[in-house]
């Protein structure tokens, strides 16, 4: 899958983000005019006659291949009318800046004329998602444990709140998100089990231990700072090399939220199987804890983020016609909610 392709499984997390009665199913994206696109790319680049084409379909973010005559840029654009992406743009500065690689900012605007919403043109990233690549099972494994490294460089970076973060604050520009306190980000979490639990999807017998293992996750306690977290990390968004099968970086930022710190090990731990295998987890793993510090129990932790995570997603698709893709995270649930009780939680410790 190209880059400029790539379709989120669980499609746009972020239009459900606010209060809990904007609930499920997810609205249709509000899509730009195609005419607005161009009068946009001829104002920023007069001299030029690229080809504009608008990428994929169903994704959350508009995304369009701008192909030049020495090279491919893609133009990001804000999901809604008024969105701004500041916060998107930051990262993708924050992750240059901390040697973690990723597309360029290339042009930006937050309030374009042309346009309803901002407007980013990225560099292309070199290689493709190693979900299209043929790799040996030692390429996988390196390309991997290079992501691991780079994951906890991006679970590092502090963000004040938690939430969906689509906000930048003061002269350092730092990441804020959209709600103040851990207990108002789990609020539809919480409203996703109950969806779960009142659907009948999953057996009976894993409906209190969903309700177990969402209670210990919830009473997490706040933190000073949430952890950044990409969001969709998963083998779509991780690139490597065409020829040589070496890793070359991560994309799509698109998703980026504060959480907590092990987020996104447990969104990969759900795709474990699906997206990459058990041994391409093994190696994410392996190259996170060069870079981090784990709790002692952090299997536990792992599998109630991942259980959290598998809740809201399903909780999504079961506003949607029947797919593979809710049949999927169901049987993840029952491996997650297994005969093991939900683990207490322990402080988390870093070090970088």
């Amino acid at each position: 899958m190209l880059q400029d392709d790539v379709i989120h499984r669980t499609g746009s997390f972020r239009r459900i983000s606010g209060a809990p009665s904007r609930g499920f199913p997810i609205a249709p994206p509000v899509e730009v005019p195609e005419a607005s696109v161009q009068a946009l790319i001829r104002r920023w680049f007069p001299d030029a006659r690229p080809r504009i084409e608008r990428m994929g379909s169903g994704g959350s973010t508009p995304v369009y291949r701008v192909t030049f005559a020495d090279r491919d840029a893609f133009l990001r654009l804000g999901e809604e009318p008024g969105e701004r992406r500041d916060a998107e743009v930051r990262v993708h500065e924050l992750m240059c800046e901390a040697g973690v690689p990723v597309p360029r900012i290339l042009r930006w605007e937050p309030e374009p004329p042309e346009l309803d919403r901002s407007a980013a043109l990225t560099s292309r990233m070199p290689g493709r998602s190693i979900e299209e690549l043929d790799l040996a099972a030692a390429e996988l494994v390196a390309i991997m444990r290079a992501a691991g490294r780079d994951l906890a460089r991006i679970n590092a970076v502090p963000v004040c709140g938690y939430g969906w973060v689509d906000f930048v604050r003061g002269a350092d520009r730092q990441l804020v998100a959209e709600h103040s306190t851990r207990a108002e980000w789990i609020a539809e979490y919480l409203a996703a089990t109950a969806t779960v639990t009142a659907s009948g999807l999953l057996d009976s017998a894993a409906h209190p231990r969903l309700t177990d293992a969402m209670r210990i996750w919830a009473a997490i306690p706040d933190r000073a700072w949430s952890s950044l977290a990409h969001g969709d990390a998963d083998a779509s968004h991780v690139y490597a090399d065409s020829e040589t099968h070496a890793y070359t970086g991560f994309i799509d930022f698109g998703e980026i939220r504060g959480a907590d710190p092990l987020y996104d090990l447990g969104h990969a731990w759900i795709h474990t199987g699906d997206a990459f295998s058990v041994e391409g987890f093994d190696a994410l793993l392996a190259g996170y804890r060069e870079r981090a510090n784990l709790p002692d129990n952090w299997q536990g932790q792992l599998r109630l983020q991942a259980t959290a995570i598998a809740t809201r997603a399903l909780a999504i698709q079961l506003g949607r016609p029947p797919n593979a893709y809710r049949r999927f995270l169901s049987e993840r649930l029952h491996t997650l909610l297994g005969d093991a009780p939900p683990p207490p939680m322990i402080p988390w410790r870093r070090t970088l």
